[in-house]
């Protein structure tokens, strides 16, 4: 593209009350730029839609709506902060320029003014609007691509519940942004035994998702393999540690076979979110880390195991659920979201719904999650009712 055409796509309004002023600045701009006019701030409000400019020249002295309020409603009101703002004004700039500028104008320009000067002013602001733009299209790309990467993710996690006699499984994958760093699974290893995992990759976006592309990738490796849960996480762990390095990434896991025949739930915690386990007798057991971060250094893997029988329930969830505030200043933290949860678990059916809704209750409305939320509910034994 030639330079005469870069400078015909940036659009220039002219606003002005005095025509003389207005003829004379078009005069000098329209072999350049594309320009249009308008008489005061009222008449420049009315062009804005319909010309979309790039750069304004503003009086400020106008009748009806002088150049003040038009900064203030472009930027305040339009929420526009892209369109490149030139004051021009006749008038002594020692307390009109901080005003100006303070309400939202890039540059000022006294009337008269030079030929010479001006060009170069809207040059400067072409060349800003040309990056702007340019950088708008990027962050379109970005955006574009990001939705693909979450379409992606979307279709590598389970797609429904294993069946096993008496066994009830609840899931929840809400992704505060298009991509993200949280993974759950499940899977039915024989007839007696459920295996679960859930997953947090450290940050957010394209990073993130495809760190748990990995983890999810040698989870269904382990699986195909038949590996225990101590060399499935040995597995996960030692291709993190060769794949992140020295970068400051890392995984936080939990994973967990339920053996429905020997009635045991054995589990590996890596840094994860603590677990909760609802016993048959109305006791809650907080499964806390055994292991360290996954993806720093190796690690030699073992398993803890306790009952698991009938009437049971297990809760997984990543930290989303909590670090939010309930006021602002006053933030809802792990503590009190496991107490939460902990007065929920002797729920049998709806428990992740009636969760969502403890929280909403808890915040007076539907809290702003800051992070993914990823959730995994296992009963053992008979619905309600």
């Amino acid at each position: 593209m030639t330079t005469n055409a870069m400078q015909q796509n940036v659009r220039i309004l002219i606003v002005d009350d005095s025509r003389t002023m207005r003829q004379a600045l078009e005069t000098i701009l329209a072999e350049r730029y594309e320009v249009r006019t308008a008489r005061d701030g009222r008449h420049a409000l009315e062009v804005l839609d319909s010309f979309a400019p790039n750069i304004l020249l503003l009086d400020i002295i106008m009748p009806r709506l002088d150049g003040f309020g038009v900064i203030e409603h472009i930027r305040r009101v339009r929420r526009d902060e892209q369109t490149f703002i030139i004051m021009l004004t006749a008038e002594s700039a020692q307390d009109i320029k901080p005003k100006a500028l303070n309400l939202g104008a890039n540059d000022f320009l006294l009337k008269p003014f030079d030929q010479v000067e001006l060009l170069a002013r809207i040059g400067v602001a072409a060349r800003q609007v040309r990056l702007t733009q340019e950088l708008h299209h990027s962050m379109e790309r970005i955006s574009r691509e990001i939705e693909t990467v979450a379409a992606l993710q979307t279709r590598l996690l389970p797609k429904e519940s294993p069946y096993l006699e008496k066994v009830q499984l609840q899931s929840l994958y809400r992704p505060s942004g298009q991509a993200s760093g949280d993974y759950f699974d499940y899977a039915v290893l024989n007839d007696d035994v459920l295996r679960v995992a859930i997953a947090d990759v450290s940050g957010h976006g394209a990073r993130a998702a495809f760190l748990m592309a990995i983890v999810r990738t040698l989870f269904k490796l382990s699986l195909e393999h038949d590996l225990s849960i101590e060399e499935t996480m040995r597995t996960i762990n030692s291709h993190l540690v060769d794949i992140i390095g020295d970068e400051a990434d890392f995984v936080t896991a939990f994973a967990a076979d339920l053996d429905l025949r020997k009635s045991t739930l054995s589990y590996i915690n890596a840094g994860h979110c603590p677990g909760l386990l609802h016993t048959a007798g109305g006791t809650n057991v907080q499964l806390n880390s055994t292991h360290p971060l996954l993806g720093f250094f190796p690690i030699d893997f073992g398993c803890r195991t306790l009952p698991f029988s009938d009437e049971y329930s297990l809760f997984l969830f990543t930290d989303g659920f909590y670090e939010w505030e309930r006021k602002p200043g006053v933030f809802f933290e792990l503590d009190d979201f496991l107490e939460l949860a902990e007065g929920l678990m002797p729920t049998k059916e709806s428990f992740l719904e009636n969760l969502i809704a403890s929280l909403k209750a808890a915040g007076g409305k539907l809290p702003v999650f800051r992070d993914d939320l990823t959730a995994l509910w296992v009963h053992r034994g008979e619905a309600d009712g």
